[in-house]
């Protein structure tokens, strides 16, 4: 980045990273954060508030504790203890229901209380959902991350993990649970369910590149 820099950049066009450092030199001119130095100011007072502070201490404890040691699961099977959850929902993909049964094994052995629901409870057929029938699969079910959520609302869990859903089913997911949510597993079929991959093998970068050709 040039010293006569004048232009805002966002942030994945940074290549200072001068926010880890705390900025020794000043804020640069190109920093984003100079647009929205308000919001900034106001986020602040956001992590005071009770329900926000819990979980970002939580956080901060198991990032200080075991950021670097410890698995993802591991790590929500400890934020869920920091957070004193005792009844944990496991939003599982039906694909990955093996996995799901472990992961729900450990969390019982740590003393929760789990509510599992698999995407495909109550077997919905495409039609009962709205999908036109070009758009369904063979399978001739529809995922139901809505029902999902909504069990485990009535349910009371404190705490809802996301163990594989589709893409766009953990946003319906998201948005109709009443309790926090974290992930798990994010589901990628290509790449054994570890997204980055993708972005790490010439592989296949080469097809991202091919299917996303660079705007002249």
């Amino acid at each position: 980045m040039t010293e006569n820099a004048k232009k805002t950049i966002v942030c994945h066009q940074c290549k200072t990273n001068d926010c880890l450092r705390h900025y020794p030199e000043g804020v640069p001119d190109y920093c984003q954060s100079k647009k929205y130095g308000d919001i900034i100011e106001r986020s602040k007072s956001e992590y005071t508030k009770p329900d926000v502070a819990g979980i970002h201490l939580a956080t901060a404890k198991i990032l200080k504790e075991g950021g670097f040691d410890w698995t993802r699961v591991q790590q929500c099977i400890e934020f869920a203890r920091e957070i004193n959850a005792s009844k944990v929902g496991l939003a599982v993909c039906i694909g990955l229901i093996r996995e799901g049964r472990e992961m729900a094994r450990y969390l019982e052995r740590a003393g929760f209380e789990v509510i599992s629901v698999a995407c495909m409870i109550g077997a919905l057929t495409p039609q009962e959902t709205g999908i036109p029938e070009e758009w369904q699969t063979s399978a001739g079910l529809a995922c139901n991350p809505v029902a999902q959520a909504e069990i485990m609302n009535r349910e009371g869990t404190q705490l809802n993990l996301i163990y594989g859903l589709c893409v766009g089913h953990d946003t319906l997911f998201i948005n109709y649970s009443k309790a926090p949510v974290t992930y798990v597993v994010v589901k990628d079929t290509v790449t054994g369910n570890n997204p980055t991959a993708a972005l790490l093998s010439t592989f296949h970068r080469i097809k991202l590149g091919q299917i996303y050709k660079k705007r002249s």
